[in-house]
């Protein structure tokens, strides 16, 4: 039973280059940006639309030949001749050859169209996964923002004793470098949007002119708890798109192994005449030949063990396609097991204990209870467990798109 299990990303753009809010992108419009937008998915297309014509350049009729004949000239008076001639030529393949052929054609198109969805899905993942770890910066710059909050207060409440007498420079100079450090990180956080947000336009093909600062993403993201056991039920080889076209590829390769073993069969050539022998163009003739194949050593040979050996090639792609399917749901489950249960570690008990811990401490601390190494421990402990939730969460996000490759629904949306 797939559970409904929603997780919300609270949303705070910090950079202060943000310009004026032109409207929400969600993770649902950058997905339909790159399926229309994305490079090297419209180059894929292009050359879906270039196999579709294949078969015109390939239906074995050459392009007919007109000739004009005369023989017999003698060079006295009137120009005489024995015979003028006008022929049409036409050269075709053997019909079993180009049947061959045009079937395998037909099976390299349909390949190409179950190439270009699992390219859909690997896009989609791909701009799935640059749109969290966009929202997934800007939890992190709150987190530094946080962090920073934090070393100003400690470094106040060190100030504070210190001008009392109670304190001493050490601490000082301490807490002075903490809050240099937060700054650090506060700084290092924002660069990560920044190349965040730049990896989710290049994946969707964002325009340059359209990859303004005024963009702002969705504020929450859903996803579905989901067991194991259903992946593996949900996740049928069969119906995988890379591999319903490593089948298609393999009938082609079959068909074009056929067509160069057809190739010992020989090709025909027809000329029709139309003949004058000196009272005009009255007479009429045809003539048949046929293209004898003699150097099969050599060409029809090579032909036939290049199809082979293409057979072969793709049986063993196959068991790749098994054999990374089966990986990438195993890695990424148990990936995903192990952020759900840091997830709901934090949510249930280690934020709010974090939280007062850190508060007690700085308490503590003011009033000489404890001293500053303690209250370092405890502010460490609150950032070291919000930052590791986020990244948790990350990790949560990210595993349910790796496995929505392989299934036929939105885990994350």
């Amino acid at each position: 039973m797939i559970k409904k299990f929603s997780l919300v990303f609270q949303l705070l753009f910090l950079v202060s280059v943000v310009l004026a809010q032109d409207g929400v992108m969600t993770i649902q419009e950058a997905v339909k940006s790159a399926y229309t937008r994305n490079t090297e998915l419209q180059q894929l297309w292009a050359q879906l639309e270039q196999k579709k014509n294949e078969w015109r350049t390939a239906a074995g009729v050459s392009a007919p030949e007109i000739s004009y004949f005369k023989e017999g000239i003698s060079s006295g008076p009137g120009d005489p001749y024995d015979e003028k001639r006008i022929t049409i030529s036409q050269e075709i393949d053997f019909p079993l050859t180009t049947s061959y052929r045009l079937k395998g054609i037909s099976e390299d198109v349909k390949a190409l169209e179950f190439r270009i969805l699992s390219r859909e899905k690997e896009i989609k993942a791909e701009v799935k996964s640059q749109y969290v770890e966009v929202v997934h910066a800007v939890h992190l710059i709150q987190s530094r923002q946080n962090q920073l909050n934090l070393a100003e207060d400690l470094y106040n409440a060190v100030f504070t004793k210190y001008e009392t007498g109670m304190g001493n420079g050490i601490d000082l100079a301490n807490a002075e470098l903490k809050k240099e450090e937060a700054k650090n990180d506060l700084d290092q956080s924002i660069w990560i949007l920044h190349k965040a947000r730049y990896g989710l336009f290049y994946a969707m093909g964002l325009p340059v002119e359209d990859q303004q600062y005024s963009i702002v993403f969705s504020d929450t993201l859903n996803a579905k708890d989901i067991e194991i056991s259903e992946i593996f039920a949900l996740a049928e080889q069969e119906k995988q798109p890379d591999y319903l076209a490593t089948l298609h590829e393999f009938d082609a390769a079959e068909y074009f192994l056929k067509e160069a073993k057809s190739n010992i069969l020989p090709d025909i050539r027809f000329n029709f005449y139309k003949q004058d022998y000196g009272s005009g163009f009255n007479f009429s003739g045809f003539e048949v030949g046929l293209k004898i194949p003699i150097w099969y050593p050599l060409e029809q040979k090579g032909q036939i063990e290049m199809a082979t050996a293409r057979q072969n090639e793709i049986q063993w792609k196959q068991n790749e396609i098994k054999l990374k399917m089966k990986r990438q749901i195993e890695y990424a489950w148990h990936n995903y097991s192990v952020s759900r249960s840091i997830i709901q570690r934090y949510n249930e008990t280690m934020k709010s204990k974090a939280a007062q811990l850190q508060k007690l401490t700085l308490r503590a601390y003011q009033l000489g209870e404890i001293d500053m190494l303690n209250l370092l421990n405890a502010q460490q402990t609150f950032l070291a467990s919000e930052q590791r939730y986020l990244s948790a969460l990350r990790d949560y996000y990210l595993q349910l798109i790796a496995l929505e490759i392989y299934l036929d629904e939105d885990l994350v949306y």
